[in-house]
């Protein structure tokens, strides 16, 4: 019998297990997931300021993470993991906690903030990160000075009051409206009085400024008196007999704005007429009357509700001293200093400003040197670098330190990173960060979370393990399930008004000739140094979409446009879009438009006003024509540099600082020009010997020509001239085009596999073992071509091969079928799905906007903590979409059930399903370990290793949603194979959230079409749709079997 101790601690144990067990820890997750998914758009409308106050940093938020680290310890103990030795999987959940506390020691204990350096000067304080409310009263001639942290935001409660004494004195202080983004308008009023607005040009555009009847006001250097005395040297206004009325004693020329007439008002003893929207300008300042309202007031009211890093907001406050209330207005803005707003009172005076406050460290630095590397022939930067001196008195130190792109200096708690720079290059921008505890014990929960992972996927205890034993024994007592498929690719060919092709050999550059210049080393626009045979290609893929026409290559196109200029314009090769508006403006019906057709008979650019009205629009405002005008315009200016040679690069300038290689350009004259007299000479020998060549057929001298200028390349170049190994390999990458091929290839394997799936099913007595071993050894050979492939690619471009978005698909089709090959390689259904998918993602890489160019890395991305970031990231992808293809596939089938085929359904559904949840388990692990390397990166580039950027937090997002899905077998009533397959399926939509969603919708340092994201394709609402059908009909089918309930 019970005691009442056990019987309150039973009862206790009910009322709790709500809140703690494992329907509430999954409740837990999914609700952590919704909040900061959530904060994303939030943070995308209304700023980052909002998201962190309605969600990141919102008491709710907090009690929820409470709440989720107790369920952890509560099922910590429930599911006995000590007792058991369960101690991989105790490892990873409590570093869960351990991460948690250290994100909570960062958040209450560090601060970060931003350090100014001119060179030659010193700094012993930063700006803070964090916006305070600064007081300054003074009180019988003494200063008192307290400041205050506060949060607005455009969503969430903004109201905050705080009381003072100063003495004897009360000080109360109520914050009653912040305002995003204010600006000044004039409105209407009955009790209204003249104001006329005064626009000045500004270096962040136009700066608009009231004067109000009765006042005087200096704005800039200039005076300007609204009253009925004139004031000698001001611009004085008045407002008569319902006229605008202006004089000044300097003269003052006068520009209507609508018409560009002018006239020059002199000074008189009368006044001028003011004319509205007219420019003044007397010689020193200009400026603008904008409008003018006979009975107005100015409101301050909100220009947007986004409040971005750079936006200036206000408060408009009450300040109270001693029950003297007065109203304040007080502006300011994160990273900067606020100008303080003034009360003044008999007593004491007291200002108020909002934003950064300086914060002293108790050591200097002197900035030295600022050092900025480029690459060569480009002013786009490699690498950038401060030479400063550390100078702490507290411990005699003197010291000096270089500090650069993941390269931080370290000193007494506080660290140092890079961040920025002066347009003029004389000064440098630091962004220090102090939060010595919370990095460590995050990074300890860190090392925990790893070791913990991998364990797991080796102890004989954890799940993983017991899928791969379940999956032996299914095999012990099952025969699962090619037929080679070969692939035809033949490329189409364009009939056209004129066509140059290889029956025309006056017009055509021997191909042997064109295979020499394709071994010549080109600098391009990004300073990359890389074979001709590379840049013809990228060209020709952006103004043809095809590396060929009419039989020629690209390297016979280019050399044959630059030297037969004036054949080539008629050839069609450039690729128009599908807006018929710019077919009808060109004149031209077919797919395609020759350089000629963009000119009338006068020689105009035919596109030029169309253009003009396109490039003053928003990016916001451009729809679907004036993107493809845009498009088209620019393989037309492409053709333009082919046509004229200044696309090659190719001559050395000796002793340049920067590397620069030299091109020609072709003037009106017919003549070749270059900014180098190397160039001038080699082209002006190079070009008359080809065409002569181009009729003799006796390439001798330009063949020469060509190895001469080689030879001088090596010499001349040499400081960035790639070796003739990586040459001869990127050529060989080039033609090799292994991802293309590898797209059919897999296209084909996967049609075949899925058709063995299905056979299989159903005609069970097949016997396809040997088929199947040789299927799987077709794969193999395309997963060797693949790695061979990627291999190639990180050999030519010296970084790893996942560094934009071409590279990060084709990396993720190889993870994809590396997870095939560890979990899915005897089962027919996750071949099916292994192939299906890569292919899938390698015919994406194929399209239009994903181009395979390899480009130079900005300095912030060389670092080897990024690289095996985004390695593991993107590799998780591949594994996780897998998952959720064997997901489609099992619902496919259950679609099929019957009577007869059941137990054969049911046993494949039950095989695919553990292969999808060890790949899952996979996937899951690697995104986890490639989220928090993410965050170390950052926090060695510039020191913050967690700031809810949208991509780290959807990719967060992913991790919560997927561990959700991997527990769901121990929350009641969400067990069963058709659960878990529809939420593998669909759980996919957060990881294309996080690699496509976050960069083309949401704002963020990941995002790259901030304010003009693109629209959301109809097949993509088509495609949910069929899924879900699919889903509904697997469910309503299911039912009807006992094994499936």
């Amino acid at each position: 019998m019970k005691g009442p101790f056990a019987s309150i601690l039973e009862l206790l144990k009910r009322l709790a297990n709500p809140f703690v067990g494992t329907r509430a820890a999954g409740t837990y997750m999914i609700l952590f997931a919704t909040a900061i998914a959530v904060g994303t758009f939030i943070e995308n409308d209304y700023g980052t300021s909002s998201a962190q106050h309605v969600v990141y940093k919102a008491n709710w938020f907090s009690l929820l993470l409470i709440l989720f680290c107790i369920t952890i310890v509560v099922n910590v103990v429930r599911f006995k993991m000590i007792r058991q030795r369960k101690w991989a999987l105790l490892l990873f959940h409590l570093s869960m906690i351990l991460i948690l506390i250290g994100a909570a020691v960062t958040r209450y204990t560090g601060y970060e903030g931003i350090m100014h350096i001119r060179e030659g000067g010193s700094s012993n304080s930063i700006l803070s990160a964090e916006t305070f409310l600064q007081f300054e009263v003074q009180k019988s001639e003494r200063t008192y000075r307290f400041d205050e942290p506060v949060l607005f935001s455009t969503l969430g409660d903004n109201d905050w009051t705080s009381s003072y004494m100063i003495g004897n004195d009360l000080i109360e202080v109520v914050v009653k409206e912040f305002i995003p983004n204010p600006k000044e308008l004039i409105e209407e009023s009955p009790v209204g009085k003249p104001i006329i607005k005064v626009v000045f040009a500004g270096t962040g555009g136009r700066e608009e400024y009231f004067v109000g009847a009765g006042e005087t006001r200096r704005i800039r250097n200039v005076l300007f008196n609204f009253q009925d005395q004139p004031q000698a040297g001001a611009v004085n206004i008045a407002y008569r007999d319902r006229s605008l009325l202006i004089k000044y004693d300097r003269p003052m020329v006068q520009t209507v704005m609508a018409t560009q007439t002018t006239d020059t008002l002199m000074p008189q003893e009368e006044y001028h007429t003011l004319m509205l929207r007219s420019m003044y300008n007397d010689g020193t300042n200009g400026f603008v009357f904008g409008d003018f309202n006979a009975q107005g007031v100015v409101r301050l009211v909100s220009d947007g509700p986004k409040v971005k890093n750079e936006s200036l907001t206000a408060l408009r406050m009450d300040v109270s001293v001693n029950g003297t209330v007065k109203e304040l207005l007080v502006y300011g803005q994160k990273g900067a200093q606020g100008r303080p707003a003034i009360s003044t009172g008999e007593k004491m005076n007291v200002a108020v400003a909002y934003g950064s406050k300086e914060v002293p460290l108790p050591f200097s630095l002197k900035l030295y040197d600022f050092i900025m590397e480029r690459y060569p022939g480009t002013d786009s930067p490699t690498s950038y670098a401060s030479e400063v001196q550390l100078v702490d008195e507290r411990e005699n130190i003197a010291e000096d330190h270089r500090i650069f792109m993941n390269n931080v200096l370290d000193h007494d708690g506080y660290r140092f990173f890079q961040s920025s720079y002066d347009q003029d290059e004389l000064g440098t921008y630091l962004s220090v960060n102090h939060d010595f505890w919370g990095t460590w014990v995050t990074y300890i929960g860190y090392i925990l979370l790893t070791l913990g992972l991998l364990f797991s996927m080796f102890s004989k205890k954890s799940r993983f393990q017991k899928l791969a034993e379940s999956l032996k024994e299914m095999r012990r007592t099952n025969a699962t399930a090619a037929v080679l498929l070969a692939f035809l690719c033949a490329p189409g060919t364009l009939s056209a008004q004129k066509v140059i092709d290889l029956a025309n050999s006056a017009h055509v550059v021997d191909e042997a000739h064109a295979e020499l210049f394709s071994r010549l080393v080109v600098q391009d626009h990004n300073g990359r140094m890389k074979p001709m045979h590379t840049l013809s290609r990228e060209v020709m893929r952006k103004v043809y979409r095809k590396e060929s026409i009419n039989g020629l290559n690209a390297d016979q196109v280019l050399l044959g446009m630059f030297v037969n200029s004036a054949e080539w314009v008629d050839v069609p090769m450039v690729k128009l879009g599908e807006h018929p508006e710019t077919h009808r403006l060109i004149g031209v019906e077919g797919a395609y438009a020759a350089y000629s057709d963009f000119f009338d008979a006068t020689g105009a650019y035919i596109l030029r006003e169309e253009m003009r009205r396109v490039n003053a629009l928003k990016p916001i405002d451009r729809g679907v024509f004036e993107k493809d005008l845009l498009k088209v315009d620019e393989r037309v200016n492409i053709i333009h540099m082919m046509l004229g040679g200044g696309l090659l690069k190719i001559i050395p300038v000796p002793g340049d600082p920067n590397n620069t290689w030299a091109s020609v350009n072709a003037e009106g004259d017919g003549h070749m020009h270059a900014n180098d007299p190397v160039a001038e000479r080699f082209f002006a020998a190079y070009v008359p010997a080809l065409r002569e060549a181009l009729n003799t057929h006796n390439y001798s001298l330009p063949n020469t020509l060509l190895n001469e200028l080689s030879a001088y390349q090596r010499d001349a170049g040499a400081a960035v001239m790639p070796s003739d190994t990586k040459v001869d390999a990127e050529i060989f990458l080039n033609e090799l085009s292994v991802f293309n091929r590898l797209a059919l290839y897999y296209t084909m394997l996967g049609i075949t596999f899925l058709f063995l799936l299905f056979l299989s099913v159903f005609k069970p007595a097949l016997d396809l073992r040997k088929v199947q071993k040789i299927m799987f050894a077709l794969l193999l050979g395309g997963f060797v071509l693949h790695t061979i492939g990627l291999g190639l690619r990180w050999y030519v471009s010296g970084r790893a091969p996942w560094s934009n978005g071409y590279e990060s698909m084709i990396y993720i089709a190889w993870t994809t079928v590396l997870a095939g090959i560890l979990f899915s390689r005897k089962s027919l259904g996750g071949s099916a799905a292994t192939m299906i998918l890569s292919a899938t993602v390698l015919l994406v890489a194929m399209l239009s906007y994903l181009d395979p160019e390899i480009t130079p890395l900005v300095p912030v991305l060389r670092s080897y903590w990024l690289t095996i970031h985004v390695s593991l990231e993107a590799g998780s992808y591949g594994f996780l979409m897998l998952g959720a293809v064997i997901g489609l596939i099992n619902l496919i089938l259950m679609i099929f059930l019957s009577k007869d085929n059941e137990r054969r359904i049911h046993r494949i559904v039950k095989e695919m399903s553990y292969l999808s949840e060890m790949t899952l388990i996979g996937g899951l692990t690697m995104v986890s370990i490639g989220t928090y390397l993410g965050g170390v990166w950052a926090n060695e580039s510039w020191g913050r290793y967690w700031g809810w950027d949208a991509k780290e937090t959807w990719a967060l997002v992913t991790i919560l949603v997927y561990a959700f899905i991997l527990h769901m077998r121990i929350i009641p009533k969400m067990q069963g194979l058709f659960t878990y397959n529809v939420t593998s399926l669909f759980g996919l939509a957060t990881v294309i959230m996080t690699y496509y969603g976050v960069n083309y919708y949401l704002s963020g340092l990941h995002s790259y079409a901030a304010g003009d994201p693109v629209p959301v394709p109809q097949w993509v609402y088509i495609g949910v749709a069929v899924l879900m059908g699919i889903s509904a009909m697997a469910y309503i089918r299911k039912r009807k079997f006992a094994l499936f309930k």
